[in-house]
């Protein structure tokens, strides 16, 4: 196979090497038994303590990893995923195709990189891959002797901490980012869950790294909301006349208010400005229409217990975690007259891509990356490297179907859908949205075509994997709105696993139902009638249902039971064991049946995949073509576009528009190069205006994530010292030399005003009554005297107060002053951020004037640190001379 690889693709021949020593250390780790194999893992423990290298330990961390996957998953790691795996290591993105095993792959990079007893973190972009994958490739490590951790939602910090101190620990990117703003705000270091960091491995790379990376992550508390601004602005936007009263700029979300909206609103406000800094109405009106104009619900969000819930514009997933920041939320509950919550105040931010950059050594993979490769070298300096597939792919991309209207097109999608599945073959459909996914399964019904349906409502979301699964069953019909991250393979003829998974647990809450209500001489006859059951199956299954334990679950614990089965390798309860052997019995029985279907629809053609418009990447419209073809399957893919879709009516041009209505006599659709192409340029310069969008945003970010480093450098210092004296030492000094440097200006009047403020401040502590006599003769002392004496009497003063408070309460001390000193850094930091975010809003304007904003950002970013720094030395100084214990 190597051969052939290297014949087909470079990647190949840059890993031979490796990929040689791997495969030659195969027939050797064969005849171990396993207790022998995971002695060689801890030989490779002991070898690392003592090189302190990983390269020498590549080729057979790899062996091991592919033989303890054999052992227990009975998957053995090809050859291009060993490729995978080595460019993982290497600290690159390995692009690999939909169905490759990009999940099987990492576990050689992540054992490889545990032996450091360091840490990996494997990220996902939803909780459900974090925990299947842990599940079923935790078996491979944990045989090897390694430990695994899952974070959770829902966990504690206790919890969060045992599982990040796991070898690998699998995590969703939200997660981690979330733990680590947390952690930078925790009072007691034992409070701090995350390790430092080491390696980390990102799932779906592109969707974390680029797709969210435009909307930084916020924690945040509730401040006072003026919600009757929101209501009256939602409700003054009936009056409003687009192109008359507003304008909307599509391409940006901005709305621009014409001299006669201004007046108008002003009018009926019977206000005198609509900008008054006391009292602005601005920002609740032009957030009114963007909430009105811009964001509709189905498609940017959802209503779910009279909440507003965005959805994901690349993954089709709700959000519940995430709200719009600047009032934009609020606006958009009043607009759906839902209760308005309260809007909210920074206390700590970061984006992914300064997030992520934090570690050490960062790779990751994804089925679609070499679209954004110079995207991903620029601001990661991360590579992309396309990693050839196991067998030669077969997929056949037809040219794109352009119609003249939306109505002709999705007409044109649902008979399509009629006649491909007439003849059995599957098929699934990507929409954009929930709205439109709705459209489509209203005309399937008028076509009464049975179908699933896959968008963010929660009565779909719930069944997601089953519903991906399945999707390549003989006859299927999918509707699902995008495909990225859906982490589920669509394997052709149906999926074994969900399929039995499913029609076991219909067993049995039928037969413990049954059993409970004593109707035995009803169970008996029927349990002959179960298709595929052995003589050993019937017995075990009559045992389980007189199992009192059994009999005492809920239907939601038996779902619970199943869907936990493949982790089961040793199951605890004698109920558990029978379930495990009764779903093995099945499956035996069902793959041979799936062997049969999956030929039939490989005859059909595979999996054929409709697109119902381009989207705004070409990664998206990728990673939905990449759901057919998988593996060497056959599989045709082909997008229905029409000239009133988003991409052509916003970024193809009049021109464009202008030609093709005139082409279109009727409802026949065109295959014509010239709209491909106008569609291949919108979605570039799409991509184009994104980068360089979420550039800006780093530029402007990168001056913060600097100050942010400093401060959090600073506050985990002050959080592992066992005494921060020293600290409040320093403080006071600053705090001092700044006094005497203020003293020594040539005022008089001045010093005695700056005087009876610092008397105010620090009272006795340094002693400046004896200045107030000779204010004008500061200069007849140096600098460093003055600065010697005050800080010395505040030093004495400053140890009677701690003497005092030792004897009110014993070892009160060090606690007192670690705790102010990380509150008033906080206090600051939540102000600067404040302050930082005015000036990114005002900065922006100044290029009308001919300056650089982002040089402007800068400089003024600088001067705002410093006054925190002053401000929080200032404050902690100000709070230990005045503290005290009842």
């Amino acid at each position: 196979m190597l051969k052939k690889l290297l014949q087909r693709n470079p990647i190949a021949k840059k890993y031979s090497n490796l990929i040689n020593q791997i495969n030659a250390l195969e027939n050797d780790l064969k005849t171990l038994n396993d207790s022998e194999l995971r002695t060689k893992s801890f030989q490779l423990k002991k070898q690392y303590d003592q090189e302190q290298d990983l390269t020498s330990l590549i080729a057979e961390s790899f062996a091991i990893t592919r033989e303890a996957s054999i052992r227990t998953l009975g998957l053995r790691h090809f050859d291009v995923q060993l490729i995978g795996g080595l460019a993982l290591n290497s600290g690159k993105i390995a692009e690999m195709q939909t169905g490759e095993g990009k999940t099987l792959v990492a576990t050689l990079p992540a054992y490889l990189n545990a032996l450091t007893r360091k840490g990996v973190h494997i990220v996902t972009v939803n909780e459900y891959l974090a925990n299947r994958d842990q599940v079923s490739m935790g078996q491979i490590y944990r045989f090897l002797g390694l430990d695994t951790g899952l974070i959770r939602e829902d966990m504690t910090g206790y919890q969060r901490k045992q599982n990040y101190n796991a070898d690998i620990t699998y995590v969703t990117n939200s997660e981690v980012a979330f733990d680590y703003l947390r952690d930078n705000q925790v009072l007691n270091i034992q409070d701090a869950v995350l390790r430092p960091f080491n390696y980390c491995i990102i799932d779906e790379i592109d969707s974390v790294l680029i797709d969210e990376a435009r909307i930084p992550l916020i924690i945040s508390n509730p401040v006072y909301t003026p919600i009757y601004k929101y209501i009256t602005a939602a409700e003054l936007t009936n009056y409003l006349e687009l192109n008359v009263h507003f304008k909307v700029q599509e391409k940006t979300k901005n709305i621009i208010l014409t001299s006669q909206g201004s007046k108008l609103i002003e009018e009926i406000l019977n206000i005198q400005d609509l900008y008054n800094e006391a009292d602005p109405w601005i920002p609740y009106i032009l957030n009114a229409i963007r909430a009105n104009t811009l964001y509709f619900l189905n498609v940017h969000y959802i209503v779910q217990n009279n909440e507003v819930i965005i959805v994901d514009e690349f993954t089709g997933r709700t959000m519940g975690d995430r709200r719009w920041g600047d009032g934009l939320h609020q606006a958009i509950e009043a607009k759906e007259k839902l209760p308005i919550l309260e809007n909210s105040e920074t206390l700590a931010q970061v984006t992914y891509q300064n997030f992520f950059l934090l570690y050490p050594k960062l790779s990751g993979m994804t089925g679609t990356a070499k679209t954004s490769e110079i995207e991903f070298e620029k601001v990661f300096k991360l590579s992309v490297e396309v990693i050839p597939t196991a067998q030669p792919s077969i997929r056949n991309d037809l040219p794109d179907l352009i119609y003249k209207d939306q109505l002709s097109k999705w007409n044109a999608v649902a008979k399509e859908c009629k006649d491909i599945s007439s003849t059995g073959q599957p098929i699934l459909i990507g929409t954009t949205t929930v709205e439109k996914s709705e459209v489509l399964s209203n005309l399937l019904n008028e076509y009464k075509l049975p179908y699933e349906l896959l968008n963010a409502k929660p009565n779909n979301v719930r069944r997601e994997s089953e519903i991906v699964a399945q999707a390549g069953k003989k006859s299927s019909i999918t509707i699902a709105t995008n495909m990225a991250g859906r982490g589920t393979d669509i394997i052709l003829g149906g999926n074994v696993q969900f399929k039995i998974r499913k029609r076991l647990y219909n067993i049995l809450v039928s037969y413990k139902n049954q059993s409970k209500s004593n109707n035995l001489n009803i169970v008996f006859p029927l349990l002959k009638k179960i298709e595929g059951s052995s003589q050993k199956f019937l017995s075990v299954l009559l045992t389980l249902i007189n199992n009192s334990e059994f009999l005492s679950l809920s239907d939601e614990d038996i779902l619970r039971v199943l869907n936990e089965n493949d982790q089961l390798q040793v199951p605890k309860l004698i109920y558990q064991y029978s379930i495990k052997f009764l779903f093995n019995e099945l499956i035996i029985f069902e793959k041979k049946r799936q062997k049969l279907d999956n030929k039939i629809v490989k005859n059909l053609g595979g999996l054929y995949i409709i697109g119902t418009e381009r989207n705004d990447s070409r990664r998206i419209d990728n990673q939905l073509r990449g759901r057919c073809g998988r593996q060497g399957d056959p599989g045709t893919s082909r997008f229905f576009v029409s000239l009133d879709d988003k991409l052509l009516r916003i970024y193809g041009g009049p021109k464009i528009q202008k030609f093709m209505q005139s082409q279109f006599l009727d409802d026949s659709p065109l295959e014509d190069k010239l709209i491909t192409k106008s569609l291949d340029t919108a979605q570039k310069r799409l991509e184009e205006d994104d980068y360089n969008s979420r550039k800006i945003l780093l530029d402007y970010d990168d001056v913060l994530n600097k100050q942010r480093i400093v401060v959090y450098y600073e506050r985990r210092k002050i959080l592992e010292s066992e005494s921060v004296r020293d600290i409040i030492m320093s403080y006071a000094e600053q705090v001092i030399s700044d006094i005497v440097l203020e003293l020594r200006k040539d005022d008089i009047v001045y010093n005695k005003e700056f005087i009876a403020i610092a008397k105010n401040t620090f009272g006795k502590y340094l002693d400046l009554d004896r200045f107030e006599d000779i204010p004008d003769k500061f200069n007849m002392f140096s600098q460093i005297e003055l600065e010697t004496y005050l800080f010395d009497k505040f030093w004495f003063e400053y140890q009677e107060k701690l003497i005092s408070l030792e004897i009110q309460q014993p070892g009160i001390i060090p606690f007192l002053e670690r705790t102010i000193i990380l509150l008033y850094i906080d206090r600051a930091w939540k102000e600067h951020l404040k302050k930082m975010s005015l000036l990114l809003d005002s900065v922006g304007w100044r290029a009308y004037g001919q300056r650089n904003p982002l040089y402007e950002y800068q400089e003024e970013a600088y001067q705002l640190f410093l006054t925190r720094n002053s401000a929080t030395r200032f404050l902690v100084i100000f709070d230990m001379i005045r503290s005290s214990i009842l």
